[in-house]
């Protein structure tokens, strides 16, 4: 079978486990981890995140075999199994593990007249047969081919378990030329019955009557369950965007993690060297370390410290921590870590001073953050319904595997970023000035969505509306001003108010580079006399937005009606670039609205703004 090309970071997300590839012709799935390969050089250690995520280590896809290099190549499985001929329409069911598509072996008389049926040409000649587009999921995960014969033997409002579905089903699939589900039709050519359409397949309660099967074949023929859903599966395109949400955790490497003594200590080998005869919290073989120390020309205090929070735990965390509390670590990171050259966090403090009083009116702290690396690390996924954000269940490992693993799948990556944070006068300034009632909305909706799920609502505080916002219309600038695509820069917010973990703070970064991290494009816009001008022409991009008056004054937009004034045209960015989805955003946080400035953060820059355009 020929090899398919995906990227090694796309194994994670947007193609990960459990997620459907379209390949030309075919379509696949990529496999579970009980099948993945044992490269040891893909090992990837994070341990702040490994002890969150209740697990040991991550494991990266490994690279394609080369010349020189011995690489692996990740397997998947064929989905769906229900194929159709491009020539005389007849549908064929494959097996799960078939190396290669289906070929026609149709009896049928083909569809255009003089056409030779496909039986009379060599097995070798004969058209291969390509995947419907067509799949059953339910929002438990489990993934299944549409039920086409019992599709073809009922009609509209019959159940589809009381279809009478004749002995040696033959079916095939046309289409008519009329718009939609309607010019698509099945029909059983064994018994003659009446053909039916793909309309009305589609609603949430269209297949009632037909029972989840719990099948999840991307763990293979006993990756069967039982479903607990009593909900019929919903039919789904093989392209539709809610068929796989990828359910990732991410964490940016911070000292002393960061620390390049860890990459050598984090080796299994060095690690099993270092720790040998040593249980879990016991005590250390000093000769042992003093021998290593030389060896690799170490500090051997240092080394000693280093082994010494690995072995114990001390400081890493745990999986009962609260996405707060971690995030609170990389938010002090960003403020306190002191500039060097020898991690794998480099960041550089500017004086305050040296930028224009009008942006440190608003702006308390910026760092430019010259390199830093990413751990991304899929820890489960879910169908129709995204997964709930900053919510991690161990129980979510089970989709990936039939067995325990002691690892999850990840990749490390590296890039820079700019981070600054507000200043917590003005925060309460405009929280005194800001109408809460333009969020009560918002936090409505999200409460009863998530009670809907079964899920318990998040906190969210105003002020997170007013950081995310600014996040996103700095990326839709910084995309014209540094070169990067929008699709290529990430946001990390950090918010949250009362006891000791206060946060205000953004982090706008790339992590698409190499081991050397990226080209310094991100980096030189935070700088002074930049970031000033990247700051205002953010802001004065979002004054204006094409769907005005409409945006500026809805109630409720977006994925389930959970933005006020922010919509495609002004506000919204691509998939890869928000970690939430593109929700939870207002541009009247930012900058108020026409009849009230005040409600806006940046007020009085928006009125410099105005009075100049009024001027002219």
């Amino acid at each position: 079978m020929a090899q398919k090309s995906v990227r090694r970071s796309q194994a994670i997300t947007p193609f990960g486990i459990g997620a459907l590839v379209d390949f030309p012709g075919q379509s696949l799935m990529a496999a579970g981890l009980d099948v993945w390969p044992n490269q040891p050089e893909c090992q990837i250690c994070d341990d702040r995140l490994a002890r969150r995520l209740g697990v040991e280590y991550f494991r990266s896809p490994p690279p394609s075999p080369q010349e020189g290099h011995q690489g692996a190549y990740l397997p998947f499985v064929r989905f769906p199994l229900w194929h159709f001929c491009p020539r005389c329409r007849t549908m064929k069911n494959a097996n799960w593990n078939d190396a290669y598509l289906p070929r026609c072996d149709s009896t049928l008389r083909p569809l255009r007249t003089g056409a030779p049926p496909c039986e009379t040409l060599p097995e070798r000649k004969r058209w291969r047969m390509v995947p419907l587009r067509f799949v059953v999921a339910c929002e438990n995960g489990h993934i299944d081919d549409f039920p086409w014969i019992s599709w073809a033997h009922s009609r509209p409002g019959q159940l589809l378990e009381g279809a009478n579905v004749c002995s040696d089903p033959l079916l095939r699939f046309n289409y008519t030329g009329k718009a939609g589900l309607m010019g698509l039709l099945v029909k059983c050519e064994r018994c003659n019955a009446k053909a039916r359409s793909m309309m009305g397949s589609a609603g949430p309660n269209s297949l009632k009557g037909l029972k989840c099967e719990g099948r999840r074949p991307w763990l293979g023929p006993h990756g069967k369950e039982t479903c607990p859903s009593a909900d019929p599966p919903r039919m789904l395109q093989r392209g539709a965007t809610n068929l796989h949400f990828s359910k990732i955790a991410s964490s940016i490497l911070i000292p002393p993690f960061s620390d390049p003594i860890r990459k050598i200590v984090d080796d299994s080998h060095n690690w099993s060297v270092l720790t040998s005869g040593v249980e879990e919290g016991g005590t250390l073989d000093e000769m042992r370390l003093r021998i290593f120390a030389e060896m690799k020309k170490l500090d051997f205090q240092h080394l000693k410290e280093v082994v010494a929070q690995k072995l114990t735990g001390v400081g890493l965390g745990n999986s009962t921590q609260t996405e707060e509390d971690y995030r609170f670590s990389e938010y002090k990171a960003m403020l306190e870590s002191p500039s060097t050259t020898e991690q794998e966090f480099i960041t550089v403090k500017p004086e305050m001073s040296n930028y224009e009083d009008e942006i440190c009116k608003y702006i308390d702290q910026i760092v430019l953050v010259k390199k830093l690396a990413e751990t991304r690390v899929l820890t489960g996924f879910s169908r129709i319904n995204p997964p709930p954000y900053r919510e991690f269940d161990q129980n979510d490992q089970s989709q990936l595997s039939l067995q325990s693993k002691p690892w999850l799948p990840g990749v490390r990556v590296y890039g820079e970023g700019i981070f600054f944070t507000l200043k917590k006068s003005k925060i309460n300034e405009w929280l005194n000035e800001a109408d809460n009632r333009r969020y009560e909305e918002i936090f409505a909706n999200h409460k009863r969505i998530y009670i809907n799920l079964g899920r318990k609502p998040r906190e969210i505080p105003s002020t997170f509306f007013l950081l995310h916002t600014l996040a996103h219309i700095l990326i839709r600038r910084l995309s014209y001003e540094c070169g990067y695509g929008s699709s290529s820069l990430r946001e990390r917010i950090y918010c949250w108010e009362g006891d000791n973990r206060e946060m205000n703070g953004i982090l706008i970064y790339t992590a698409a580079g190499d081991s050397e991290g990226t080209m310094g494009g991100l980096v030189e816009q935070g700088k002074p006399g930049r970031f000033e001008l990247l700051l205002n022409n953010a802001l004065e991009d979002a004054l204006w937005c094409s769907t005005d008056p409409l945006c500026v004054e809805s109630h409720g937009q977006g994925i389930d009606s959970l933005n006020r004034a922010a919509c495609h045209a002004c506000t919204l960015l691509p998939e890869t670039s928000c970690e939430e989805g593109n929700r939870f955003l207002d541009r009247v946080a930012l900058i108020g609205r026409p009849d009230k400035i005040s409600l806006g953060f940046f007020n009085q820059i928006v009125m410099k703004f105005l009075s100049g355009a009024t001027d002219q």
